[in-house]
Protein backbone atom coordinates (compact mmCIF):
# COMPACT_ATOMS: atom_id res chain seq x y z
CA UNK A 1 0.00 0.00 0.00
CA UNK A 2 2.59 2.42 1.22
CA UNK A 3 4.19 1.88 -2.88
CA UNK A 4 0.82 3.08 -4.25
CA UNK A 5 0.27 6.17 -2.40
CA UNK A 6 4.28 7.04 -3.38
CA UNK A 7 3.01 6.27 -7.00
CA UNK A 8 -0.26 8.57 -6.43
CA UNK A 9 1.88 11.30 -4.64
CA UNK A 10 4.61 11.28 -7.57
CA UNK A 11 1.90 11.47 -10.58
CA UNK A 12 0.05 14.31 -8.48
CA UNK A 13 3.40 16.66 -8.15
CA UNK A 14 4.69 15.55 -11.47
CA UNK A 15 0.62 17.13 -12.83
CA UNK A 16 1.58 20.04 -10.87
CA UNK A 17 4.76 20.17 -12.72
CA UNK A 18 2.85 20.29 -15.89
CA UNK A 19 0.71 23.73 -14.61
CA UNK A 20 3.62 25.40 -13.76
CA UNK A 21 4.08 27.05 -17.28
CA UNK A 22 0.34 28.08 -17.38
CA UNK A 23 0.50 29.73 -13.54
CA UNK A 24 3.30 31.95 -14.88
CA UNK A 25 0.94 33.25 -18.10
CA UNK A 26 -2.06 33.60 -15.96
CA UNK A 27 -0.07 35.66 -13.34
CA UNK A 28 1.21 37.90 -16.18
CA UNK A 29 -0.90 38.23 -18.70
CA UNK A 30 -4.27 36.46 -17.99
CA UNK A 31 -7.63 37.96 -16.33
CA UNK A 32 -8.13 37.25 -12.63
CA UNK A 33 -10.97 34.50 -13.49
CA UNK A 34 -8.92 32.80 -16.24
CA UNK A 35 -5.48 32.39 -13.86
CA UNK A 36 -8.04 31.30 -10.84
CA UNK A 37 -9.69 28.49 -13.63
CA UNK A 38 -6.10 27.37 -13.86
CA UNK A 39 -5.49 27.05 -10.18
CA UNK A 40 -9.20 25.03 -9.76
CA UNK A 41 -8.16 22.89 -13.19
CA UNK A 42 -4.46 22.34 -11.31
CA UNK A 43 -6.16 21.20 -7.91
CA UNK A 44 -8.43 18.72 -9.56
CA UNK A 45 -5.79 17.26 -11.89
CA UNK A 46 -3.04 16.92 -8.40
CA UNK A 47 -5.81 16.11 -5.78
CA UNK A 48 -9.10 15.26 -7.56
CA UNK A 49 -10.20 17.34 -5.26
CA UNK A 50 -11.92 20.68 -5.91
CA UNK A 51 -9.69 23.94 -4.42
CA UNK A 52 -13.10 25.99 -3.31
CA UNK A 53 -14.24 22.98 -0.91
CA UNK A 54 -11.21 22.13 0.65
CA UNK A 55 -10.38 25.75 1.33
CA UNK A 56 -13.87 26.18 3.27
CA UNK A 57 -12.37 23.95 5.45
CA UNK A 58 -9.28 24.83 8.35
CA UNK A 59 -6.18 23.13 7.59
CA UNK A 60 -5.95 21.03 10.02
CA UNK A 61 -9.16 19.27 8.61
CA UNK A 62 -8.28 19.12 5.37
CA UNK A 63 -4.93 18.33 6.09
CA UNK A 64 -6.41 15.30 8.43
CA UNK A 65 -7.93 14.12 4.85
CA UNK A 66 -4.39 13.36 3.45
CA UNK A 67 -2.74 9.94 3.10
CA UNK A 68 0.85 11.61 2.27
CA UNK A 69 2.59 15.24 2.86
CA UNK A 70 3.00 15.98 -0.69
CA UNK A 71 -0.71 16.04 -0.90
CA UNK A 72 -0.36 18.65 1.93
CA UNK A 73 2.05 20.24 -0.12
CA UNK A 74 0.59 20.83 -3.23
CA UNK A 75 -2.39 21.99 -1.73
CA UNK A 76 -0.59 24.86 -0.06
CA UNK A 77 1.06 25.27 -3.61
CA UNK A 78 -2.24 26.03 -5.03
CA UNK A 79 -2.89 27.89 -2.25
CA UNK A 80 0.05 30.32 -2.36
CA UNK A 81 -0.40 30.59 -6.41
CA UNK A 82 -4.53 31.82 -6.09
CA UNK A 83 -2.90 34.33 -3.54
CA UNK A 84 -0.28 35.55 -5.97
CA UNK A 85 -2.86 36.03 -8.50
CA UNK A 86 -4.62 38.12 -5.88
CA UNK A 87 -2.35 39.76 -4.97
CA UNK A 88 -1.61 41.01 -8.76
CA UNK A 89 -4.79 41.67 -9.46
CA UNK A 90 -5.33 44.21 -6.64
CA UNK A 91 -7.08 41.88 -3.65
CA UNK A 92 -4.80 41.96 -1.32
CA UNK A 93 -6.95 41.28 1.47
CA UNK A 94 -8.01 37.53 -0.28
CA UNK A 95 -4.36 37.20 -0.98
CA UNK A 96 -3.27 37.48 2.35
CA UNK A 97 -5.69 34.98 3.57
CA UNK A 98 -4.58 32.68 1.06
CA UNK A 99 -0.94 33.33 1.97
CA UNK A 100 -1.51 32.88 5.97
CA UNK A 101 -4.06 29.47 4.69
CA UNK A 102 -1.02 27.90 2.77
CA UNK A 103 1.31 28.67 5.86
CA UNK A 104 -1.40 26.60 8.04
CA UNK A 105 -1.44 23.81 5.56
CA UNK A 106 2.23 23.40 5.98
CA UNK A 107 2.31 23.60 9.97
CA UNK A 108 -0.15 21.17 9.93
CA UNK A 109 1.36 19.03 7.54
CA UNK A 110 4.49 19.19 9.90
CA UNK A 111 2.60 18.34 12.88
CA UNK A 112 1.10 15.42 11.34
CA UNK A 113 3.54 13.74 8.97
CA UNK A 114 6.43 14.88 11.10
CA UNK A 115 9.54 17.34 9.68
CA UNK A 116 11.35 14.52 8.47
CA UNK A 117 8.87 13.38 6.18
CA UNK A 118 7.18 16.66 5.33
CA UNK A 119 11.34 17.98 4.37
CA UNK A 120 11.55 15.29 2.03
CA UNK A 121 7.64 16.01 0.89
CA UNK A 122 9.41 19.18 -0.01
CA UNK A 123 11.88 18.18 -1.72
CA UNK A 124 10.21 16.12 -4.33
CA UNK A 125 7.94 19.24 -5.20
CA UNK A 126 10.75 21.14 -5.66
CA UNK A 127 12.35 18.90 -7.79
CA UNK A 128 9.25 17.28 -9.88
CA UNK A 129 7.44 20.38 -10.24
CA UNK A 130 10.60 22.26 -10.69
CA UNK A 131 9.79 26.82 -10.19
CA UNK A 132 10.90 27.28 -7.34
CA UNK A 133 8.42 28.83 -4.59
CA UNK A 134 8.30 30.24 -1.05
CA UNK A 135 6.79 27.58 0.20
CA UNK A 136 8.79 24.77 -0.69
Amino acid sequence: MPLLRHAFALYAVRELGRFSSAFSRARESAPLEEGLQCVRQACVATLGMELDTLTRFDARSVVALFAAPEQARILARLVDERARLMVRHGQLSAGLEDTLYAGQLLACSRQRFGVPRDSRAAELLQREAGESSALV
